[in-house]
């Protein structure tokens, strides 16, 4: 005698649900991987910035290193805390409070930044090079504040399913 067996419509749903469950899963590591490594790149940008910020603190204020240093912490990691601050807010009205005072701060910080960094980049030039320099001092806290909004954001996202 042998027997049949049939499969369940409920037990393929199941398996389906299962699978779709493991790919969503897999997605999200993989996001969460994707913005960890985007972290690592913004942490090194800012541990560059840093020390030029630092230097070029030093170079206008004649300012002892550990009071250059504490400042350069204060403008770098002042902005990347307060774009942490802004993108972590858990209701919109305290978005619309926080961002009053955010908003105008990351932009000043960002500009300090750039300013410096442009600064502390020239003081070693000479030339055309100069030009070059500036860019690249522009460049380094404009990539920080992109790497730090888009990595913040695909890591929120993927603990928000």
């Amino acid at each position: 005698m042998v027997a049949a067996i049939a499969k369940l419509p409920l037990a393929e749903r199941t398996a389906k649900a299962v699978r779709k469950s493991r790919r969503r899963d897999k997605a999200e590591r993989r996001q969460v991987f994707a913005a960890a490594g985007i972290g690592v790149v913004a942490s090194t940008l800012t541990a560059l910035s840093l020390t030029h910020l630092a230097h070029g603190i030093a170079i206008v204020t004649a300012a002892p290193a550990w009071e250059s240093w504490a400042m350069a912490i204060g403008i770098d990691l002042g902005f990347v805390a307060l774009e942490g601050a802004q993108l972590t807010c858990t209701s919109e009205k305290l978005r619309r409070e926080v961002t009053k005072y955010t908003k105008p701060a990351i932009k000043g910080t960002l500009s300090g930044s750039a300013a410096m960094n442009a600064f502390a980049f020239c003081a070693q030039t000479s030339g055309w090079m100069t030009g070059a320099a500036i860019v690249l001092g522009l460049a380094i806290p404009a990539l920080i504040y992109a790497l730090t909004r888009i990595g913040c954001a695909m890591y929120i996202d993927s603990h928000n399913k």
